[in-house]
């Protein structure tokens, strides 16, 4: 038995044998051509194996991206395709990997990892459900007929991938996207672990936005929009359209909570709106790096005086997160506690950690942490791992 180690190029066709007969039983389609991002060649080292024999019997899949929240760039580390062969199983196999993988991603600069799944593995690691979105359900009936406003709405071809990329570059929470990963992305037809399409909008010959679909799964049936970028205007403007193309009869549409803008015109249309989590589970790795990286979010918003006035503080060995303002002081414990107080959660045992709690013992403290959190958290899109 050889592991935990780096996938070898001349055993992706093992891994690929492994995760097919896990996660595509009875499926036409195989895991190595939806998830570009991780079989690849570029990517050899972040899929984490044990093998036996030549033959990989246990695999945790990496893919390390750079990200954007509101302007700030951190680091991120997805894990999918987790799976270990029947025989394997019992041993701990997949908890060496998953603790070498985060072992791995912190050397590579990873501060919050991102999991799609919500199995134990993963809570054992302290893992939680984080994250707050906003999930609207519209029927096409509801959105009316528009005038077009000059606009147009067809399917993607290869040559609108520049527009693609300066429209997704102005989205204040999105993962950096190199060409060659949007390409790879796009030519897989996947979205979130479902078949997919991509529609461009356009104002005469200029591209004005871009829609990630979920086709729906029958006629009639909601489609799932779940990455966009563009003028939110455009969009919705030309969503029955889309609707009508794919023979759709509403749609789900995903957004972060910042995203105001999409939510009022979603809710004059009479759409129902609910709140969700990650679609899996979250974990922050390095709490210290990621908040300095955060810095500037929380400068502008405080400004500069009251910034410096407070005071960050983290210790890793146990997880402790304090805070400090005018000698108003207040911590907590634990990573899934911190993770939960940074982005948010609708976990039972954590959905009512909220800053304003602390008022009546550090109002001016407590004042301040509820301006700053819960940040927002990026979600998959296309890069679903």
């Amino acid at each position: 038995m050889e592991g935990p180690r780096g996938l070898k190029y001349e055993e992706l066709p093992s891994a690929a044998l492994l995760t097919n007969s896990i996660f595509r039983r009875n499926s036409p389609y195989e895991m190595e051509d939806e998830f570009p991002l991780l079989f690849s060649r570029g990517n050899l080292d972040n899929m984490r194996v044990f093998t036996d024999a030549g033959k990989v019997v246990s695999l945790v899949g990496m893919s390390i991206k750079d990200a954007m929240i509101m302007g700030c760039g951190i680091r991120t580390v997805s894990i999918g395709a987790v799976c270990t062969h029947p025989d394997y199983r019992n041993r701990g196999l997949a908890t060496r990997l998953m603790e070498d993988a985060t072992k791995r991603a912190r050397r590579k600069g990873a501060e919050l990892m991102l999991v799609s799944g919500m199995r134990g593995l993963y809570r054992r690691m302290g893992c939680i459900n984080a994250g707050i979105y906003k999930s609207f359900f519209v029927r096409r009936e509801q959105l009316g007929q528009t005038d077009g406003g000059g606009l147009s709405l067809r399917r993607y071809e290869e040559g609108d991938m520049v527009d693609l990329i300066k429209l997704h570059q102005s989205e204040p929470i999105r993962f950096v996207r190199p060409l060659e990963d949007f390409s790879a992305l796009l030519a897989a037809k996947r979205l979130c672990d479902r078949l997919s399409e991509t529609y461009v909008i356009s104002k005469g010959r200029k591209v004005v936005a871009y829609v990630c679909i979920q086709l729906p799964r029958g006629e009639g049936k909601p489609l799932g929009m779940l990455e966009f970028a563009g003028p939110r205007t455009f969009i919705i403007n030309k969503l029955r359209d889309l609707m009508d193309d794919v023979r759709a009869g509403s749609a789900i549409i995903e957004a972060p909570s910042a995203d105001i803008g999409l939510e009022f015109l979603l809710l004059d249309a009479g759409a129902k709106q609910s709140t969700r989590g990650l679609m899996g589970t979250a974990k922050l790795i390095d709490v210290k790096g990621f908040l300095e990286h955060m810095d500037p979010y929380m400068t502008e918003i405080l400004g500069t005086t009251r910034r410096k006035g407070l005071t960050i503080a983290y210790h890793h060995n146990p997880p402790e997160l304090r805070f400090q303002y005018r000698g108003q002081r207040f911590r907590m414990s634990g990573i899934e506690r911190i993770t939960a107080f940074v982005f948010g959660s609708l976990e039972g045992e954590f959905r009512d950690m909220r800053p304003e709690e602390m008022k009546g013992s550090a109002p001016e403290l407590g004042e301040l942490l509820a301006t700053l959190f819960p940040m927002p958290l990026v979600d998959y899109g296309l890069n679903y791992v």
